[in-house]
């Protein structure tokens, strides 16, 4: 208990020293909190079942449009188990909108509550959920890229809860018409007869699936009935959220121990002080331990309440990028809490043990008679390290630049790439103190001139003692370097593959929409294109079905048969897939389509380069095991003349879509670089400020010269200028040099270079380092001069 009231004593007698890693927990904890919260509620989250809330059972695909053969809805139907079998169809019309036909209404919890049901193409039921219609208004549908119009004939209103979906019911034939569905349907709602329960249903029509599961057909019951709503969690779908956690913990762990660490070396003096009057390191060692359990309970308890707010913005950029489903809630739950507060004591108490090992070392002797030692040069090392590690990226570059060496294909260069960005950011952070010396020296004259007394005490200070300010330097340079070179990668990578869209893109217009594309709109020599999850060889990938001539839309080198001339039992693959496959024009795969009960042998009759355009397969047409398959709608139609449908896109339109399409698929590494960048620009600031801290007899006797408060302060802004100034155009230089090597290496990517320098993330990122450091500087200036005040006095 000494021991702890002594820790308490000394945070309470030195406040300052314990600030900088006290903010630093904090931020760690709030963030960790954060991403724990919607990690814990995502795996605790059960499916809502809304849609099929009126049905014990339902054999489903997982959201594959007609994936279920007549054939099968014929054979539940006819178990004695089974008193009814509704078929179910959904397709978009609109954002956040559902169609169905009025037959399977009943597997809903949806009730008429006034008007009938719809007996005609043009007449529509609609939820009482949206306001402002009526039974007798007309109402606008579009479906599949087309506007329709219908008259309300009847009002439905959910009996239960109804949060996540909108629905509208048509006539089973509209609906069907709609939806653009072949013979098979969506969904099965499996009603038992009287006295069998909903365990004897299951295992009568699991045993009727069972030929049909390796084409993906599934019964659900229960919660699982959600997941063949879409209301689920995909799988892989907390990748995103684990990783982000992961990089939280390494860097804040990090930056946690750089914090303790310079909170322990500020009290040196105090610390030999009481190894000099007897006291053993072990007691040390558990002072030090007890302040590390202080400081992390105080964080935890301030840091949980803020991670609860940053939590919920998380949780909104993960539905946006489509990580989390429209269906996920976020809940507070105590156990997220307790692993924050395992985390934030963990972090403490590892960062004041290598804190204490590092002060231990110091004899006590030693510790009472040395002086600071200002001015004392960082040890080569460091410089010849990231010399020689800018000297290996450079060479990389060159190889890259000059294609030299082959790196063993896309991957290979994908890995180079990333080997020499790790170098030069990793260079950029250990050679970041002796740029911040040079610049000193090359504007020594004129911060003289600027500022005979602030700018020339800066100037100086920053020369003399840049030692000092090695650790902010190489913390602010590693985050604003990681974020210019992962962000400028990035837009280097969306201008890519809009360039390689405009290449194989000879399509005048490319009709796209979120609700898909009718086959109303394939007119003129329009070619449309599907896609679906399929098997080849008992392996899943995705397919390609195209209608029409796809070599008058898209220019791509075939080896094999042309693309338009393939048959009924042939098949493209992409060079990629064939490659992993071994297969080459002539060989024969085995192709299983949804809901199918055996695969179907195909011929290899061309392959194809890889590209965004097309899937891993290309089908001419569905036939054979795949006829129950939906005929629409299409995920993109190209066409030539003139085009009037508003979801229609001009060429160069389309270029510049297949770019924000490739950063949306890319959105989360930019992120997880600005964190990084965050995390580092709080341990800089709180190494500058920490640094002030211990220079207040220093201040003290700049006032006693004569030198005013004010006067002070702005030579302790310019020393945060001329050192956070420098560090933001290394980062700049590395960036430049990193996307001029990816820029060099593609045909016209040196035109776009400039475009590539991600100036609206650095900018904001650059100014908020430099306000921070500002402000920091002067809060802890002042602090500083009045503590030696009173120690004076």
């Amino acid at each position: 208990m000494t021991l702890v009231w002594l820790a308490w004593r000394t945070l309470r007698r030195h406040p300052g020293s314990a600030l900088g890693a006290l903010v630093t927990l904090v931020a760690a904890a709030a963030m960790v909190g954060a991403f724990w919260f919607v990690i814990d509620s995502a795996q605790r989250a059960r499916p809502h079942v809304e849609r099929f809330a009126g049905v014990p059972l339902v054999v489903g695909t997982g959201g594959v449009a007609g994936a279920i053969p007549p054939e099968l809805v014929a054979a539940v139907r006819e178990l004695p188990e089974v008193g009814a079998a509704v078929p179910e169809i959904t397709f978009p019309v609109g954002p956040g909108a559902g169609g169905h036909g009025w037959s399977s209404a009943r597997l809903t919890p949806f009730r008429l509550v006034a008007g009938r049901p719809p007996r005609a193409a043009g007449e529509v039921v609609v939820d009482a959920a949206r306001a402002g219609t009526g039974v007798g208004d007309r109402l606008t549908v579009e479906s599949a890229g087309v506007v329709r119009a219908h008259r309300v004939v009847g009002v439905a209103a959910a009996a239960g809860p109804w949060r996540h979906q909108t629905a509208l019911f048509f006539t089973d034939e509209h609906a069907a018409a709609l939806a653009g569905r072949g013979t098979g349907v969506d969904a099965l709602g499996v009603y038992p007869r009287p006295g069998v329960g909903t365990a004897a249903l299951e295992a009568a029509v699991g045993r009727a699936v069972a030929p049909y599961e390796g084409g993906g057909v599934r019964v659900a019951t229960g919660a699982a009935r959600g997941l063949e709503e879409g209301n689920g969690m995909a799988s892989g779908s907390l990748n995103a959220p684990w990783f982000l956690l992961g990089t939280t913990v390494l860097v804040a762990t990090g930056m946690v121990a750089a914090a303790m660490g310079l909170s322990v070396r500020r009290r040196g003096r105090e610390l030999a002080v009481l190894r000099a009057v007897g006291a053993y390191p072990r007691q040390l060692r558990r002072m030090l331990l007890a302040e590390g359990l202080i400081l992390a309970a105080v964080a935890t308890a301030a840091g949980i309440p803020l991670g609860m707010p940053v939590a919920a913005v998380l949780a909104d950029r993960l539905r946006g990028f489509g990580t989390l489903g429209t269906a996920f809630e976020l809940t507070y739950r105590p156990q997220p809490m307790v692993w924050t507060l395992a985390f934030t004591v963990a972090a403490a108490l590892a960062a004041s043990l290598m804190a204490v090992a590092r002060a231990l070392r110091i004899r006590p002797g030693d510790a009472l008679g040395e002086a600071p030692q200002e001015g004392r040069r960082i040890g080569r090392g460091r410089l010849l390290t990231g010399l020689a590690l800018a000297a290996v990226a450079t060479v990389l570059s060159a190889l890259q630049l000059w294609q030299l060496t082959d790196f063993g294909g896309e991957t290979g260069t994908l890995l180079a790439q990333f080997l020499m960005f790790a170098l030069v950011v990793a260079a950029a952070g250990l050679v970041a103190p002796w740029v911040v010396l040079v610049a000193g020296r090359l504007v020594r004259g004129a911060a003289g001139r600027w500022s005979r007394v602030g700018g020339f005490l800066a100037t100086a200070n920053v020369i003399f003692n840049h030692r000092r300010f090695a650790g902010a330097v190489g913390a602010i340079t590693l985050g604003v370097t990681l974020v210019g070179v992962v962000t400028g990668t990035q837009f280097f990578y969306d201008w890519r593959a809009a360039a390689r869209a405009a290449e194989e893109v000879s399509a005048g217009h490319v009709l796209l929409s979120e609700t898909g594309l009718s086959q109303e709109l394939l007119r003129g020599g329009a070619v449309g294109l599907r896609a679906m999850p399929v098997t080849m060889d008992g392996r899943t990938t995705d397919a390609t079905v195209v209608t029409g001539d796809l070599t008058r839309v898209l220019d791509l080198p075939v080896r094999g048969r042309p693309l338009n001339d393939l048959r009924g039992g042939e098949v493209a693959l992409r060079e990629s897939l064939a490659a992993r496959n071994g297969a080459v024009p002539g060989t024969r795969v085995r192709i299983r389509f949804p809901g199918s009960r055996e695969p179907a042998a195909y011929t290899v009759a061309a392959v194809y380069p890889d590209t965004p355009e097309l899937a891993s397969l290309l089908l001419p047409g569905l036939d054979g095991t795949a006829a129950h398959l939906a005929s629409g709608p299409y995920l993109r139609i190209y066409t030539y003349g003139e085009v009037t449908h508003p979801a229609a896109l001009t060429r160069q339109e389309y270029v510049w879509h297949k770019a924000q399409e490739n950063a949306g698929r890319n959105r989360v590494l930019p992120y997880v670089s600005v964190l990084i960048a965050l995390f580092s620009l709080v341990a800089a600031v709180n190494s500058l400020c920490l640094g002030l801290l211990d220079r207040g007899r220093e201040f003290v006797g700049m006032r006693r010269l004569g030198m005013g408060r004010g006067q002070v302060t702005r030579t302790v802004c310019w020393e945060s200028v001329l050192t956070v100034v420098p560090v933001l155009v290394l980062a700049l230089a590395a960036t430049v040099w990193t996307v001029l090597v990816c820029a060099a290496s593609e045909p016209g990517g040196l035109a776009a270079l400039t475009s590539f320098i991600p100036f609206g993330w650095l900018a904001p990122l650059g100014a908020g380092a430099m306000l921070a450091a500002l402000a920091g500087s002067g809060l802890a200036v002042r602090a500083a001069m009045r503590d030696e005040r009173q120690a004076l006095t």
